[in-house]
């Protein structure tokens, strides 16, 4: 995903599942510029694949206007995702970008 969004920096680019934990490796200077430049991560199958304090990491090592809210419906329903985002402590601000304002303001709506 890095080279590919590296060779076309032109793409906006939504990866599942929090990117198979790219943004994880954003505190390496040149990984943390391009999931800042031009990657989305959602959150779908995150209770799958990690603990609920990889919502707190990612927002440190890449921000969380980088986070969509998605669920994996009907595999996982939405209550789980959002009872675990709300009662991370990550603001309000935060929580609302992750819930629907990053994706509103990705698709320009």
């Amino acid at each position: 995903m890095a080279a590919l969004a590296t060779r076309h920096p032109e793409l906006t680019i939504v990866c599942a599942h929090l990117g198979g934990g790219l943004p994880l490796y954003a505190h390496m200077p040149e990984v943390r510029d391009l999931c800042r430049a031009a990657l989305y991560f959602d959150t779908a199958a995150v209770p799958f694949l990690y603990r609920p304090s990889v919502y707190a990491a990612v927002v440190e090592a890449v921000g969380a206007d980088r986070l969509l809210f998605g669920t994996d419906h009907p595999l996982l329903r939405a209550p789980r995702y959002l009872d675990t985002l709300r009662g991370l402590g990550l603001g309000e601000e935060a929580t609302a970008a992750i819930l629907g304002g990053n994706a509103a303001r990705l698709l320009g709506l």
